[in-house]
C-alpha cells in the first residue's frame, strides 16, 4: 500500500494545461485506488474527477490578496491535519505564497514550474521565485528546467523533469462516432471543400493570432480557410482580432470558433490539413504540438521553448525559426503539395514518437514514482 497522501493546490479547475495535468494525475492515482486530494476554487473540469478516490475542497486559493492568505492557509492546515497529508504539491504561483503560513511538519512540499514566467522586473522575479521555496521542484520540460536554473538561481539537483503528457489513446486520429462528427461540422459550418489551417491557442496577445494574419493574408486567394480555436474569455483581444480580420478583408478566409470542448478540439484537428503553433514567446511545453502529432497531423511550430523539446528528433519541416513568417508561409506551401502517402508515413512516425515520449501514461507513472521516492 502506498504510504504517501497527496494534496494538490491550484487556483481553479476551469480550463487549461495546468488543470488538465492535475486532473490526469488525480484520476490516475484514483485508478490505482490511491485516495488523493485537490484544493481549488472549482470550475467546469470538476465533473471529470473520480469522485470515489479524489476529494476536492473548494477554497479561495485563486486570489492574490496577501491579507487573506493567512486565513486561507489556516483552513488548509486543518485539512492537512484531518487527512494526514504528507505531500503537498503546489501547482501555481499564487498558491505558492500560502507556503509561509502552512504548517510543514511531517510534510514534503513540491511545486511545478509550468513555464519560466515573466521576469522583466525585480518584483515579478521575486513573485515567481516563491515557487522554488519547496523541497522538490518539477519542471514540465527540459527547456523550463534549464531556464529556471539560470533565471532564479535554483539548485539543479532540486529539479526533476516530468514532461507534460497527452492522452494518446483519445487523440489517436480516429473518429469513432461519425454522426457526432457530421453534427460538429454542421454546427460550426466547417468548410471541408477548402483545405483547413488550424491555429489553436487561448485568444490572447502573446499567442500570436494577430501577427499570424499576415500569413493568412498571403494565402488570401487560395482555397484555404484559417480557423482560430481557444479560450475566448479575453473579450478585448477578441474584438481586436475581429477588427484586424475585417481591416485586412479576411472575413471569408479566417473564422474564430473560440472555446471548444475536448471532443470538438479532436474533431477540429481531424478536419485540418496543417496545424500551426506560433506564439510570440516560448511556451513551457506547448501541448498542442504533441496533440497534433498524436493525431498524425503536420504541425508547423516556432522552434523554441517546450516545442523544441518535442520536435527535436523529428523532420525539419515541422520546425520554424521563431517569428519568421516568411519561412512559415514557405513551409505551408510545401506541405500543401505533399502527397497523401507521404503525409501518412510522417504521421505514423510522429505518433510513435509522441506515444514513446510524451504520453499521459508516461507522465502519471513518472509522478507516481516521484512521490514514492519522496
Amino acid at each position: 500500500m502506498d504510504k504517501f497522501k497527496l494534496m494538490q493546490i491550484l487556483p481553479s479547475l476551469q480550463s487549461g494545461g495546468v488543470e488538465q495535468g492535475t486532473l490526469d494525475l488525480a484520476n490516475y492515482l484514483a485508478s490505482q485506488k490511491i485516495k488523493n486530494f485537490i484544493i481549488s476554487n472549482g470550475g467546469q473540469m470538476l465533473s471529470y474527477l473520480d469522485k470515489e478516490y479524489v476529494d476536492h475542497k473548494k477554497l479561495s486559493v485563486h486570489k492574490k490578496n496577501f491579507f487573506l492568505m493567512p486565513f486561507v492557509a489556516k483552513k488548509i492546515n486543518k485539512l492537512l491535519q484531518n487527512y494526514d497529508i504528507n505531500i503537498l504539491h503546489i501547482r501555481s504561483r499564487a498558491p505558492a505564497w500560502l507556503l509561509p503560513y502552512i504548517n510543514k511538519k511531517n510534510i514534503k512540499t513540491v511545486s511545478t514550474f509550468h513555464n519560466i514566467y515573466g521576469n522583466q522586473n525585480l518584483i515579478k522575479k521575486m513573485y515567481n521565485k516563491q515557487l522554488s521555496n519547496v523541497d522538490k521542484i518539477v519542471a514540465i520540460s527540459n527547456y523550463v528546467k534549464k531556464e529556471i536554473v539560470k533565471i532564479y538561481n535554483i539548485n539543479d539537483n532540486k529539479i526533476t523533469v516530468i514532461n507534460r503528457g497527452i492522452d494518446v489513446d483519445f487523440l489517436n486520429g480516429n473518429i469513432n462516432n461519425q454522426i457526432n462528427f457530421i453534427n460538429f461540422l454542421k454546427k460550426y459550418n466547417i468548410d471541408r471543400e477548402k483545405k483547413i489551417i488550424l491555429f489553436p491557442g487561448r485568444l490572447t496577445s502573446w499567442k500570436g493570432q494577430i501577427e499570424f494574419l499576415k500569413v493568412a493574408e498571403f494565402f488570401k486567394d487560395n482555397p484555404l480557410v484559417f480557423y482560430f480555436i481557444g479560450d475566448d474569455k479575453n473579450k478585448s483581444y477578441l474584438k481586436k482580432l475581429i477588427k484586424e480580420i475585417n481591416n485586412r478583408k479576411l472575413n471569408f478566409n479566417c473564422k474564430i470558433l473560440g472555446h471548444l470542448n475536448k471532443d470538438e478540439i479532436k474533431m477540429m484537428i481531424k478536419s485540418s490539413h496543417i496545424v500551426v503553433s506560433a506564439p510570440l514567446k516560448p511556451e513551457g511545453f506547448g501541448r498542442i504540438i504533441s496533440e497534433s502529432l498524436s493525431m498524425k497531423k503536420i504541425i508547423l511550430a516556432f522552434n523554441f521553448g517546450g516545442a523544441k523539446d518535442q520536435l527535436s528528433s523529428l523532420d525539419d519541416i515541422y520546425k520554424i525559426k521563431p517569428a519568421d513568417y516568411k519561412e512559415l508561409i514557405s513551409k505551408i506551401d510545401i506541405v500543401l503539395k505533399y502527397k497523401e502517402d507521404h503525409i501518412f508515413k510522417m504521421g505514423e512516425y510522429a505518433r510513435k514518437h509522441i506515444v514513446n515520449n510524451f504520453s499521459k501514461k508516461n507522465m502519471v507513472e513518472s509522478y507516481l514514482n516521484f512521490y514514492r521516492e519522496l
